[in-house]
């Protein structure tokens, strides 16, 4: 009888079986009794299986982009953990009313990154302060400084050399830079034309360039105010509906010997301004004035031409009849370099109509014409720099044709 029984139950384990194969069940092969061996370990993901697909932009930070989704990776290598690096910021386009201007200069920030347990974090460095290292209250250089971490993600994969982390998150919204001007309350804010909520379905990336010394994200920021009661101007299509065009850049710090020159309160400066607080003078001011980085070829020469001259270029958006007049005004420039000790440190060259590079590139120094329907200004020329020294890293003139 019990042979008889275990007959039919194995009969029916078969059955059982043959009909999950059929089915396309995976089932589990049973090790027989003493089978020692250690099953087999799954195969560690590597940065080729995670962006398998995708565009890769390789540069200061890798970039990696999804064809389909359109959707950004960053690789941050580990030997970038803890440096410095500058973020700038740029309009493009956006409402002049809001001073989203083409070509505005932003924000300027010194940052970095480190690693926190399974967390990549953003943080911005304040520069504001100087300390004598001779001073022994230097020691409190760190102290009541509150951190500021714009950014903190968990990593995707940690690979021998680095870490790749999702950039939307980073790139599609306003952490970086608070596009949205802040209006304060009021009675009529609600009739005052402003941007909505920032809507990340709806915004999108427009470009991203990666070079060895800078990676720049251009993104489209979609922004919604559906109960809106302000009219936004000629140039805004649909106040509820806007769309800003940003540049974020994240460019490596220099490693140079520009000396940082003190800012004299006799002389109007742009400049960096700095306190030390190891100093107990009533004005322990160390501001640092915004300037190019031009040397001598000749060092001895009274008058030298410069190791790498100032290039700017006039951007194939002007009209042909105001070329030549520009070009001859911004040589012009040269007469006051001289007076510097400086010969022909200033080129001007004019933009062909098949360039492929992008004015807003920061490689460029650019004269830009636009035409907007309200103009903000008649004229602008912005430029950024290293806020630890003061050196001025790039610049653009903007002209208005009204």
């Amino acid at each position: 009888m019990k042979r008889i029984l275990f007959a039919v139950m194995a009969s029916n384990f078969l059955l059982v079986l043959a009909t999950a194969q059929t089915a396309g069940v995976t089932t589990t092969t049973l090790k027989p009794a003493g089978d020692t061996s250690k099953p087999a370990v799954p195969k560690k993901q590597t940065v080729a299986d995670k962006t398998k697909g995708q565009k890769k932009n390789e540069g200061l930070f890798t970039l990696y982009q999804d064809t389909a989704t359109g959707s950004v990776q960053m690789y941050i290598r580990k030997d970038q953990l803890d440096k410095e690096f500058i973020y700038q910021s740029f309009s493009i386009s956006g409402p002049t009313s809001l001073f989203l201007n083409q070509s505005m200069h932003r924000s300027t920030a010194v940052f970095k990154i480190k690693k926190a347990f399974d967390k990549l974090e953003f943080s911005i460095v304040n520069t504001n302060l100087y300390y004598d290292k001779n001073n022994p209250v230097s020691k409190t250089a760190e102290v009541d400084k509150p951190e500021a971490i714009f950014f903190s993600d968990k990593f995707s994969l940690e690979d021998s050399l680095g870490y790749l982390i999702s950039g939307d998150a980073l790139f599609l919204s306003e952490k970086l830079d608070p596009v949205k001007p802040i209006f304060q309350p009021g009675p009529f804010t609600a009739t005052i034309f402003n941007l909505g909520m920032l809507n990340p379905a709806k915004s999108k990336y427009a470009q991203l360039r990666s070079f060895s010394d800078n990676t720049d994200v251009v993104v489209d920021l979609s922004y919604d105010n559906p109960t809106t009661l302000a009219n936004g101007g000629p140039d805004v299509v649909d106040p509820r509906y806007v769309r800003v065009r940003m540049q974020h850049s994240f460019i490596s710090m220099p490693n140079n010997d520009f000396a940082p020159r003190r800012d004299d309160p006799r002389v109007g400066y742009f400049m960096q301004q700095r306190n030390d607080q190891t100093s107990i003078s009533s004005v322990p001011y160390k501001d640092m004035i915004n300037r190019w980085s031009l040397k001598k070829k000749d060092p001895n020469a009274a008058m030298s031409e410069p190791v790498e001259p100032l290039v700017y270029w006039i951007e194939n958006t002007t009209p042909h009849e105001y070329r030549q007049i520009i070009y001859e005004a911004g040589m012009k420039w040269n007469e006051a370099f001289e007076k510097a000790g400086f010969k022909n440190a200033l080129q001007m060259k004019i933009q062909p109509d098949n360039a492929t590079w992008d004015p807003a590139d920061i490689h460029y120094n650019v004269i830009r014409w636009v035409s907007s329907a309200q103009p903000s200004y008649g004229a602008i020329g912005p430029s950024f720099v290293n806020p630890r020294t003061g050196q001025i890293l790039g610049a653009d003139i903007t002209v208005e044709w009204y």
